[in-house]
């Protein structure tokens, strides 16, 4: 359904399609965006909240206002505007005047910053459903017509309790936007429809790994102590498995979202311990017993990775890792990307030789790609 909308949203950009359909002169009908809508609800039997027309609007006009302010996004930070222009004003109502403003948004109209100001990536417009607010250029004749010395102090960015919608957790939010929209969609819509990871500078698969970054700190470093014990042995599978997935607040049956130090929601789910045929994979190299081991690998990691990886199928994915050194155990995890999301490859603590030893060097050897979160010296850092 989603790629149905997505052709639908690609037809109204690419071929001006408004959202009714209309008669020319000639009588012959054009189909709008409803007309779409109504297809696609029809196909796939959609039931959703809201009215047909309320809702259709709200999907037609905010993937047209993200990918025009993705345009404006990408005007306004080529060099040479950049080097003209090197101020931003918010604009309030910059495209229609709403019926009900929002009184954070009219407090922003004006605010003149520098166009690399962090807070832009927190509140670069649009800032929450149907905002018409945009981004005006300035430069430095313009400033100073405007009775400015220089670009506004940067507003402190306030943080209030939200729910997250991914997770059902509670957390701190930036105050002033809507959920889901607290980072500039025009950048990200700049760089493309995929995962943000997918953004970052990785090297295509089948190509020679380049020697470990000898800058790397040593895993070591950035252990933080734990007071976790081992498993007892001699349990099934599934009680071990019970065992990493309670700490997720998932059980054998009932699979739960969680969001990870990179920002990321995951699916968590008996999936990470069985084979493509259903099998367990579980009782291998001491894996059972450091099943809590492993579920702080994957909650509080030192390192979070994400890189091409070419199966033995000789397929390519995109693989993200977890990291964790323990003083006496090694702790991987690893999620791939599929068109379902990312979906949970396998958990194992890392060992070598018959005696099954702890082996962090083969952490060391899954340091490659793009460091999405690292800790610093026991502290959280992204």
């Amino acid at each position: 359904m989603l790629e149905d909308f997505q052709k639908a949203i690609d037809d109204a950009i690419n071929k001006g399609m408004p959202l009714k359909g209309w008669l020319d002169k000639d009588d012959t009908y054009h189909p709008g965006f409803l007309d779409a809508f109504d297809e696609i609800v029809k196909k796939h039997g959609w039931d959703y909240k809201g009215g047909r027309n309320w809702r259709a609007r709200v999907i037609y006009e905010t993937n047209l206002r993200t990918s025009y302010s993705a345009g404006r996004y990408q005007q306004m930070t080529d060099p040479a505007v950049i080097k003209a222009y090197p101020f931003w004003e918010y604009k309030h109502a910059w495209e229609r005047v709403p019926a009900e403003p929002r009184q954070q948004h009219e407090d922003w109209d004006g605010l003149v910053l520098s166009a690399d100001d962090p807070w832009w990536l927190t509140y670069y417009p649009p800032n929450d459903w149907r905002c018409s607010c945009g981004v005006r250029p300035v430069g430095r004749s313009k400033l100073k017509r405007m009775g400015k010395i220089g670009p506004d102090p940067s507003p402190t960015i306030q943080y209030v309790e939200r729910e997250d919608p991914g997770t059902g957790e509670v957390i701190q939010y930036p105050d002033g936007v809507g959920m889901g929209w607290a980072y500039a969609p025009g950048r990200t819509w700049a760089d493309g429809l995929v995962p943000r990871e997918m953004q970052k500078p990785l090297k295509p698969a089948g190509l020679k790994l380049p020697k470990p970054d000898p800058v790397k700190p040593d895993l070591s470093t950035l252990a933080k102590p734990t007071t976790i014990k081992p498993l007892p042995t001699g349990q099934s599978d599934e009680v071990y498995v019970s065992a990493f997935l309670e700490q997720f607040d998932a059980d054998l049956h009932e699979p739960s979202l969680w969001r990870d130090k990179a920002g990321h929601v995951l699916v968590i789910s008996d999936d990470l311990f069985k084979t493509g045929d259903g099998r367990w994979k579980v009782k291998k190299f001491g894996r059972e017993i450091n099943m809590t081991y492993l579920a702080d690998s994957l909650k509080d990691p030192d390192e979070i990775w994400v890189d091409w990886q070419q199966d033995h199928a000789g397929r390519v994915r995109l693989v993200r890792r977890y990291l964790r050194y323990f003083a006496d155990l090694a702790g991987f995890v690893s999620f791939a990307w599929s068109k379902h999301g990312w979906e949970g490859a396998t958990v194992f603590n890392a060992t070598k030789g018959k005696a099954n030893k702890p082996d962090p060097r083969y952490l060391e050897r899954q340091r490659r790609g793009a460091l999405l979160y690292r800790r610093d010296q026991g502290k959280e850092k992204e």
